[in-house]
């Protein structure tokens, strides 16, 4: 008699969080919290993103999710990080600009300024989460973790 106490569901493995999400899904669930952490309109997220800084770590991770979901969501950030890039290496602001020096000034922007408004944070901040995985040395090991983990849970 062979007896199971407990099995995933179909599709799913021990190492999946959440079971068979998918990437996509995971970074389509991501792009609503942040949307509504945006807004600030619930009291969670007045709660646990009243500090700006959480809101552009938020963004952050979901910029890493939406790159490695690829596709759209790749897209996505990719024009979120360029606008933002081009906005701030233009020839008469800052020249020369390298990967890992965009990756810096993002972070800078993302993390230091004391920010009126919600949306600066959190562009900013998905643009670090892109820049890393573009930059490589400290700022890929952050994007390689943060994608390890967010693979895992999807």
């Amino acid at each position: 008699m062979n007896t199971v106490l407990a099995a995933p569901g179909t599709g799913a493995s021990f190492t999946q969080g959440l079971g068979a999400v998918g990437l996509s899904s995971l970074a389509a669930a991501g792009f609503i919290v942040l949307i509504i952490a945006i807004r600030n309109k619930s009291e969670y997220t007045r709660k646990f993103f009243s500090d700006l800084r959480h809101l552009a770590a938020l963004a952050a991770v979901i910029g890493v999710l939406f790159m490695i979901a690829g596709g759209t969501w790749r897209n996505l950030a990719e024009g979120v990080h360029s606008t933002a890039a081009s906005a701030l290496t233009a020839p008469d602001l800052v020249a020369g600009v390298t990967p890992a020096g965009l990756a810096l000034i993002f972070f800078v922007m993302s993390f230091l300024p004391e920010w009126e408004k919600r949306l600066p944070p959190a562009i900013f901040g998905l643009s670090f989460g892109v820049s890393c995985g573009v930059a490589g040395a400290f700022w890929g090991v952050l994007f390689k973790v943060t994608g390890a983990f967010l693979e895992k849970l999807a």
